[in-house]
């Protein structure tokens, strides 16, 4: 019963977050310098045909009542089509939503599977030359930017080895690349929050007293350590998955897949309100809902922590 009342208080916390986050987005959009209407008309429309086309848009409303019918619409559903296209933006994100969590998802996976095991091993191996060379690639990774990272890939992997696709979401090979250079980051921030938060526990009373008792150094580790060191570790995945998800545009533009990051991306050149304001919301529900998730496994981990405070 605890675990449902935190769902749900958490699931109703979202909405003024929703709301917050879209109120801001789409008074910003609205005053943006452009016209819609004279970019889906292009440059040859008349006066009256733009007139015409704002009023059926109600563009001559006020901002506020504009932003007001709009999430009425949401409420029932509604999201809206396309300006620019007019696809439906619930279709059109049902489309594109399996791209951007199929990256993010193969980018966490193999940046957890390589970086917690790196960083456990780096604080268990302080100041070791394997230490060392974590740190170093863990400051290398985090300072590269993505779109160069992706292009050196490209050239490297792409045009000199040949050994994958250069662009495209044809299959599964097309999404390695875009996953490597996407969870590339994250891999950095497994390796350093893994590394401190087990040299924080490894400094603790009850390890000391562990190996006293005369546990193999394997045991004290695996059952005492790293358990105890996952909380932070697990927030830190949480975090950087729904960064994944909601920051995949950068990726996507230079490997040329059709993700909600392209979507969004396109619609901001256009000022498609709609699509932007439609992309937006399911974002900000799915990362809500991630952050939800991952305070569930951290309740489940440690017993120490209380949903109902």
């Amino acid at each position: 019963m605890t675990y449902l009342k935190y769902i749900g208080k958490r699931l109703l916390l979202l909405i003024p977050v929703i709301v917050g986050i879209t109120f801001v987005l789409y008074f910003i959009m609205a005053l943006s310098p452009g016209n819609p209407a004279q970019l889906i008309l292009g440059a040859d429309a008349t006066a009256e045909q733009i007139q015409a086309l704002e009023e059926e848009m109600g563009l001559n409303d006020p901002i506020i009542v504009q932003y007001l019918n709009y999430m009425l619409g949401v409420i029932r559903g509604d999201f809206g089509t396309s300006w620019v296209s007019g696809y439906n933006v619930l279709g059109e994100f049902i489309l594109r939503i399996p791209n951007t969590l199929l990256i993010a998802v193969l980018a966490t996976v193999g940046a957890v599977a390589l970086g917690i095991p790196m960083g456990i091993y780096s604080a268990v191996k302080q100041y070791s030359l394997f230490d060392y060379g974590g740190m170093v690639v863990a400051m290398l990774l985090f300072s590269v930017p993505a779109f160069w990272l992706g292009i050196m890939c490209q050239i490297l992997f792409c045009l000199i080895l040949g050994w994958l696709p250069a662009a495209g979401d044809e299959s599964l090979r097309y999404f390695i690349l875009p996953s490597i250079v996407l969870g590339a980051n994250t891999f950095a921030s497994m390796i350093r929050m893994a590394r401190t938060s087990m040299l924080d526990v490894i400094k603790q009373d009850y390890i000391r007293t562990a190996r006293a008792k005369g546990a193999p150094e394997r045991r004290v580790i695996m059952r005492h350590g790293v358990r105890n060191g996952l909380i932070p570790v697990i927030t830190q995945i949480g975090i950087s998955f729904a960064g994944a998800v909601g920051g995949a545009i950068v990726t996507e533009t230079i490997f040329a897949i059709n993700g909600v990051g392209m979507l969004l991306l396109n619609a901001v050149k256009s000022r498609d309100i709609p699509v932007v304001m439609g992309t937006v919301i399911f974002v900000a529900a799915i990362v809500g809902i991630i952050n939800l998730v991952v305070d569930l496994i951290c309740a489940k981990v440690d017993p120490r922590i209380d949903l109902a405070s």
